[in-house]
């Protein structure tokens, strides 16, 4: 029974192209799978059909080859020849991802989603260089998505999104899963670089600024959404799996294939705002800080630097106007500090753990980047529970974004419970 239903989601699984009509291999190892719907089946099916996948990929790079001019076929040359070792690489991490699952008691169904997993490899990039001669076919080719002149915060995020998510796959990953994630990271931004320079000169955006910025960003979107299907399946507890496991397993990589959010990724930030957070202070300055009666006001308290007692430099936030918050310190004072000086740390204490940030104060928000391990971030206001906060990367990216309380410690020496 549980090879049954196995079969019948992958079937769902690979039943339609992304771009439309099911391409022939498509309709071919749909069939060939209903002729053996077993593990093994499905899996020789799989092995069989990443062949032909390859054929199909190389038939339509010569035709593309044969059509373009010199400076064409050295850009998409360029981005096939970085695909070659994106490809490798990632055959080495879908083997380290289901070795993984499988060590840790994930059922034979697992081999099976490597087998389809490493064909889907090969079938994607088949069916990008498919989509780029019917556009060819259909007239000259244009970009009709609209982006803007720039997006910095959301470009940044998307390229800060990618690395983490490499990294945080890694660390649960055996032996030496760390260096597998982290070669395929840097195999894959090659390929996406020269894959957005092929796309510019195909689309005509050569010498527009904005354009790959744009690409790139998408193509790091795509790229976090399938590494976050492997983790789901990496995190999940394998032992004693039954079919209700099998069929969310199915359903996470069926999410996986959904189009990346296109909607508004502006950052809520508004100039003041009321909130009720935990935090502590910051301020390397060993002089103290100083507490106001107001924004830039007159000083009515300062707080000790790095005071044995860590309670003197815990403050309550009560809201923020501008660069200011308002704040209640260990004796109960109100006042206000500058915010560039108030901070909290991170709720990251279990191995692989991350904290997104979101572009609003909004679980279901678009994500504005992530953070990894039990990092310090800097406190700019709040909305209820809610923290806006900035994160400054150790090579000097910054991120900011909204901060859920499940996430956050306003402890200055000690982990949060």
């Amino acid at each position: 029974m549980r090879l049954k239903i196995l079969s019948a989601a992958l079937l769902l699984l690979l039943s339609a192209s992304a771009w439309g009509a099911p391409h022939p291999l498509e309709v071919a190892m749909d069939k060939c799978m209903e002729k053996d719907p077993s593990t093994a089946g499905v899996s020789n099916c799989a092995a069989e059909f990443k062949e032909k996948w390859d054929a199909e990929l190389n038939r339509a790079y010569k035709e593309l080859m044969a059509k373009f001019p010199k400076d064409g076929q050295a850009l998409l040359r360029d981005a096939q020849r970085a695909w070659i070792p994106w490809r490798d690489a990632e055959f080495g991490l879908l083997s380290a991802v289901y070795s993984t699952i499988y060590n840790k008691g994930g059922g034979t169904m697992f081999v099976t989603f490597h087998a389809i997993a490493d064909m889907e490899v090969v079938k994607d990039r088949a069916l990008e260089l498919l989509a780029f001669g019917e556009e060819l076919k259909a007239g000259k080719p244009a970009f009709r998505e609209t982006h803007p002149a720039a997006d910095p915060d959301a470009q940044l995020a998307a390229a800060m999104k990618v690395k983490t998510d490499h990294k945080k796959l890694g660390k649960l990953l055996e032996g030496e899963g760390g260096s597998v994630a982290e070669k395929t990271l840097k195999t894959w931004e090659d390929f996406r670089n020269k894959e957005v320079a092929f796309m510019a000169w195909f689309y005509g955006k050569t010498g527009e600024k904005a354009f790959p910025l744009h690409a790139r960003m998408e193509k790091n979107l795509d790229r976090s959404k399938r590494l976050e299907s492997l983790y789901k399946d990496l995190a999940e507890d394998h032992l004693g799996a039954a079919e209700p496991e099998v069929k969310q397993t199915v359903e996470a990589k069926k999410d996986a294939t959904k189009e990346p959010f296109t909607g508004d990724r502006t950052l809520y930030r508004p100039d003041e705002g009321k909130c009720d957070l935990e935090a502590y202070i910051i301020d390397p300055d060993p002089k103290g800080t100083n507490v106001r009666d107001k924004p830039n006001g007159k000083i009515i308290a300062t707080l000790p630097h790095q005071p044995d007692d860590p309670r003197l430099i815990m403050v309550k936030v009560t809201g923020y106007k501008g660069k200011w918050l308002s704040v209640v310190i260990h004796d109960g004072k109100k006042g206000w500090i500058f915010s560039e000086l108030v901070g909290m740390s991170l709720r990251n204490y279990a191995p692989g753990s991350v904290a997104t940030l979101r572009v609003r104060p909004e679980k279901n928000a678009p994500t504005a980047g992530e953070i990894f391990d039990d990092e310090e971030v800097t406190v700019l206001g709040g909305e209820g529970k809610w923290a806006l906060v900035r994160y400054k990367h150790p090579k000097g990216h910054e991120l900011t974004g909204w901060l859920t309380p499940e996430k956050q410690c306003g402890h200055p020496y000690t982990t949060c419970p």
